[in-house]
């Protein structure tokens, strides 16, 4: 129910809802939500109220009963008016206690809920274990025969993946769409843990390291990366507040990142809100832009190595050609990898590895491959003969 109306009332969907005339369907999906969880809530609706009706009512028909026959004897003379007055008051005070009783039953039960869901809560593990070595900079990053699939499937994203990088070497990973680019990054910043094989950084397993040593030595940007309805300046600190001159970084990330045309919308410089949520004056992006702001943001943050997954899925020709040129100077002296389905972009790239259905087919130079006549030159030409 919480995702059909976030869908109505997001302003991302808002086009593609009045196109395809989708409320009504909407609606009636909601509706049909609404009315199987009213169903199962009458249900234990129905159950505490007969539960809570006994428990309200035996305190009431104890003491009726009890004063019923206290009056009986009155009248059968077994019993004064002195004793009708004496328990009549214990009554009073027995019915006031078994209220009490019922109600303190009843909070403890829904009390114990809560609780077990606080332990169930307090006892989960994440399969992730914190390592106790503390990585201050990378220099080498190798594979050892890395296999992983993900939980609840049957089909490996990786198999048997093995390669060794150094410090200042730029690797581009090529592939279609699900040949195991994006999981290679997720396993190396342990996002997850491999099935079987070892990762090394400078020669040692990374699950050695503590996580937030291992990732605060990356800077990434992610295909699927968000920017936050903060100001610019917000944007930028919440991924580094190491910086000592943080609006002077931020603008200098945002130049390489190719990002002028934000830059001159930016009325308020620094403390100009990215969307309106918050700031009526604030900059609503296009995607494009919104890409160029997530590329700057991972320029901006301190690094040891860079990795950017499609970082110009989303830019126009001329900011790819200033990002790239840009990236070039960036990376100097760092450790590079990043992603592209525009393969006349690896030319930045040092070493080329070619995925395919989660195994590497391929490794070279771009001159290497394109000799090599296999899958990574078919792939080349199928680009270049669009522009024939």
């Amino acid at each position: 129910m919480g995702y059909v109306q976030g869908l109505s009332t997001n302003k991302y969907n808002a086009q593609d809802l009045r196109l395809y005339t989708a409320a009504e369907n909407l609606k009636k999906r909601y509706s049909r939500i609404w009315e199987s969880l009213f169903n199962e809530k009458r249900k234990l609706t129905g159950k505490r109220a007969l539960t809570t009706c006994i428990l309200e009512c035996l305190p009431e028909i104890t003491a009726a009963i009890i004063g019923i026959d206290i009056a009986f004897k009155v009248l059968a003379k077994t019993a004064t008016i002195g004793d009708y007055s004496l328990y009549t008051g214990l009554i009073a005070q027995l019915w006031g206690a078994l209220t009490m009783l019922s109600s303190s039953v009843m909070q403890i039960y829904d009390n114990r809920l809560r609780i077990d869901n606080f332990k169930a809560l307090d006892n989960f593990k994440s399969s992730i274990e914190d390592g106790n070595e503390t990585l201050l900079a990378i220099e080498t990053i190798e594979f050892e025969r890395v296999s992983f699939c993900y939980p609840e499937t049957k089909h490996n994203a990786l198999t048997e993946i093995s390669f060794r990088l150094h410090k200042e070497q730029k690797l581009a990973l090529v592939g279609l769409n699900g040949s195991g680019k994006s999981t290679l990054i997720k396993l190396l910043l342990r996002m997850y843990d491999p099935d079987r094989g070892i990762i090394r950084i400078n020669g040692l397993d990374i699950k050695e390291y503590r996580l937030e040593s291992l990732r605060a030595n990356f800077s990434v940007y992610f295909q699927n990366t968000a920017n936050y309805s903060f100001n610019l300046r917000d944007n930028f600190t919440i991924a580094d507040i190491s910086h000592a001159n943080p609006d002077e970084d931020a603008l200098e990330a945002l130049k390489s990142a190719s990002a002028a045309d934000i830059l001159q919308r930016a009325t308020k410089q620094m403390d100009t809100g990215v969307t309106r949520f918050f700031d009526p004056e604030g900059m609503e992006l296009s995607i494009g832009q919104h890409q160029k702001l997530a590329l700057a943001r991972s320029f901006y943050r301190k690094h040891t190595a860079l990795i950017l997954d499609e970082p110009s899925s989303s830019l126009d020709p001329q900011a790819e050609d200033e990002v790239f040129n840009a990236l070039s100077k960036l990376s100097e002296g760092k450790l590079t990898i990043f992603t592209s389905h525009r393969l006349s972009n690896v030319y930045l790239a040092d070493r080329i590895i070619v995925l395919e259905k989660g195994s590497i087919i391929e490794d070279g130079t771009r001159d290497e491959l394109l000799k090599n006549e296999q899958r990574f030159a078919e792939l080349f030409r199928l680009q270049q003969e669009r522009f024939k």
